[in-house]
């Protein structure tokens, strides 16, 4: 609590009061927070930057302090600290860490050895005595006193037996390949799959998709995941192919892969390397556009896609209103991935109906992903959804085989 030196109440009668009723001072919890020695420093400069100390002083000591604690203007320039709880050495060190940030704001290099930390240590005729403390010694005390630890700002930490400079991220596990089935709604049969990324986080948590990335820092990522996801696929099929099978695999394009042309260029000099008998299989779904994003950008996007992979889908938001631009894009079909909705079972069915008469009217096909439940699944097919995808639909697997038929008997153990 910081309390404003222009109150009517007067400082000396509230400090006097508090001491009368406690032992602060003898336990070592009022200190002074000083600027003796930054005033030397700065000599006739001192008068053109005491405001900004005073002010970045009083911001830092409300950061620093709890609730509990008091502090405010004592004298002309100074402030007084009075802690409820804190020891002696921790108060001090914390007063010395407030100290040595003004310092570092004000001359930018804080040299701990010129820093003094003002401790009261008796109360005469109604005055407060200080003694000087160096925060340079204090924080050779502490330590010593405290072999095991080591301090964070003022808090003693038990010591972890790793140098300071050796804190690592925790070891990243790499990015593998599935391929989850794609069921056809009309011709119950599976011929279609999705490459999807995966990565084993902490806690045994299987990422999916770009999740894989973490917190993502630059766009380069999504590239990087776009493009090994072509390579697998391709490595997968080619595979496959060599067996007697095909299949035709779904991979994901992130808008951020597309819409620079530096990140674009490079995905499509990707994809040209790879055969052309390959590249007829592949289906690209192009995901994460920005809601308003033009419809000329997705024409764009879907025409110089469209000369390299057989056909071009775009998932969808499943409030969308009007599909009539996605089907002016040319596009083969629209999605929509349920994991990313949170509406009851009702509303989504709802919404999953409107689409479906939506898509009929522009001539689109429609899918949906990760369907988790038998009622979403029949619903989806009766409103007229042509292709339903879910972990519990088909098997996912690391190498796609044969055509698989699937009825709907096989929908009866989904739960």
């Amino acid at each position: 609590m910081y309390d404003n030196p222009n109150s009517f109440v007067n400082i000396k009668t509230k400090l006097n009061a508090i001491l009368t009723k406690s032992k602060l001072v003898e336990a070592g919890r009022i200190h002074m927070v000083g600027f003796d020695n930054l005033r030397e420093e700065l000599g006739d400069r001192w008068e053109a930057v005491r405001d900004r100390v005073f002010n970045f002083t009083e911001k830092k000591l409300q950061a620093h302090l709890t609730p509990y604690d008091v502090f405010f203007r004592y004298g002309e320039e100074e402030f007084l600290v009075v802690f409820s709880s804190m020891s002696n050495e921790a108060a001090q060190l914390l007063v010395g860490k407030v100290v040595e940030e003004v310092h570092q704001f004000i001359l930018g290099s804080p040299d701990t050895s010129k820093i003094i930390i003002k401790s009261a240590v008796q109360q005469v005729d109604g005055e407060l005595l200080f003694k000087d403390i160096n925060l340079a010694e204090a924080l050779s005390d502490a330590t010593q006193k405290a072999p095991g630890g080591k301090y964070q700002g003022s808090v003693l930490i038990d010591h972890d037996d790793l140098p300071d400079d050796d804190i690592k991220a925790p070891t990243q596990h790499p990015v593998k390949f599935i391929y989850r089935p794609i069921w056809d709604v009309q011709r119950k049969t599976i011929t279609t799959y999705r490459c999807i990324a995966t990565r084993m986080m902490s806690a045994s948590y299987m990422a999916e998709g770009y999740n894989v990335l973490g917190i993502v820092e630059a766009p380069e990522s999504f590239v990087d995941i776009d493009i090994a996801a072509l390579r697998s696929a391709a490595q997968t099929l080619s595979k496959v192919m060599d067996n007697g099978f095909v299949f035709a695999c779904n991979i994901t394009i992130h808008y951020e892969t597309i819409s620079r042309s530096d990140l674009r260029r490079a995905y499509i000099d990707a994809a040209a390397k790879l055969p052309a008998e390959l590249r007829r299989f592949f289906i690209v779904e192009l995901v994460h556009l920005p809601i308003g994003v033009p419809a000329v950008r997705i024409a764009e996007f879907a025409s110089f896609l469209s000369s390299l992979f057989r056909a071009i889908t775009c998932r969808i938001p499943l409030e969308t209103k009007s599909l009539q631009a996605y089907s002016d894009c040319n596009l083969f079909g629209v999605g929509v991935d349920l994991m990313d909705v949170r509406k009851s079972e009702g509303d989504v069915m709802k919404k999953i109906d409107h689409l479906a008469g939506l898509a009929s009217t522009a001539r689109l096909r429609t899918y949906l992903l990760n369907v988790n439940n038998t009622s979403l699944a029949i619903a989806s097919a009766a409103a007229g959804i042509n292709y339903l995808s879910g972990k519990n639909i088909g098997e996912t697997r690391k190498i796609p085989g044969k055509v698989i038929t699937m009825g709907w008997e096989d929908f009866l153990q989904l739960r």
